[in-house]
């Protein structure tokens, strides 16, 4: 069991899943149905509270017009009520109120989908991605309709330099908390202005930084079609080693669609 100085614990819920063919996402893999959960983190801090790491899908995903049909279409996904994150916290006890800060690791509609029920959270995310909102452009993946109109108002946006107050042996990053508890780095790659989050220098929360612990390592093995999907593969190839690195210094990695991530957490 992983034991934490301020953080007092993390939690790992699955909201909604999609379905891909593996073999059509990296090269060498066989045809294989895999679903690909929506990873949602959350972090109980002593001093600072509840702190969710995106929200997961919505159950209205593929009923948001053509942008959620076509969606829907090229990445099949299976979401119930019972899934989405609010359920799955007033079922463990957690109002919604409670959440006090909101990280959004970027935008795409499997990391906001819940957005709209945490009113009273500070929500967090670097300026790229904030301003991939602002421009609200079809190429940037961002279903306007599941932001509430209070979205903007209620957003903290981390500049470029405040990401890049300190460095460690693999990246510049943010102490957002200035107890070395949790420190957001940016990681463009899949999506311009991804911020990521390290924990007690212990367990990383990589988004959508790699498809999964099984994966890191092989970003040469993409396919065309799941390269289309990046916003920089250079970058995304750079993230790749920087994480392999992490990993074999012992520090463990939970990215948002991958599997086991209980076990991961737990150590």
């Amino acid at each position: 069991m992983t034991a934490f100085k301020s953080v007092e614990s993390i939690r790992y819920y699955a909201c909604g899943y999609c379905t891909n063919d593996l073999h059509t996402v990296f090269r060498g893999y066989p045809h294989e149905k895999r679903q690909f959960p929506a990873g949602v983190f959350l972090i109980r801090h002593a001093k600072e509270g509840y702190i969710l790491f995106d929200t997961g899908y919505c159950s209205e995903i593929s009923t948001l017009g053509f942008q959620g049909r076509l969606y829907h279409l090229f990445n099949p996904t299976v979401v119930r009520p019972a899934d989405e994150i609010r359920n799955q916290l007033m079922a463990d006890g957690i109002q919604p109120e409670e959440i006090r800060y909101l990280f959004l690791s970027h935008l795409h509609p499997d990391h906001i989908g819940c957005v709209k029920h945490f009113k009273s959270a500070r929500i967090v995310l670097s300026r790229d991605t904030f301003l991939r909102y602002r421009r609200n452009r079809i190429g940037d993946l961002i279903f306007q309709r599941l932001l509430p109109p209070w979205f903007g108002a209620h957003c903290t946006v981390l500049r470029r330099e405040q990401l890049r107050e300190e460095k460690n042996a693999y990246f510049s990053y943010c102490d957002f908390f200035r107890d070395g508890s949790l420190l957001l780095t940016q990681m463009d790659g899949h999506a311009r202005g991804q911020l990521c989050c390290l924990v007690e220098n212990k367990i990383f929360l990589g988004a959508d930084a790699s498809w999964g612990n099984e994966f890191v390592g092989k970003s040469n093995e993409l396919r065309f079609p799941a390269r289309l999907v990046q916003y920089d593969m250079r970058a995304y190839r750079e993230n790749d080693r920087i994480l392999s690195r992490m990993r074999s210094d012992g520090i463990r990695l939970c990215f948002s669609h991958d599997r086991g991530i209980e076990e991961v957490i737990k150590g």
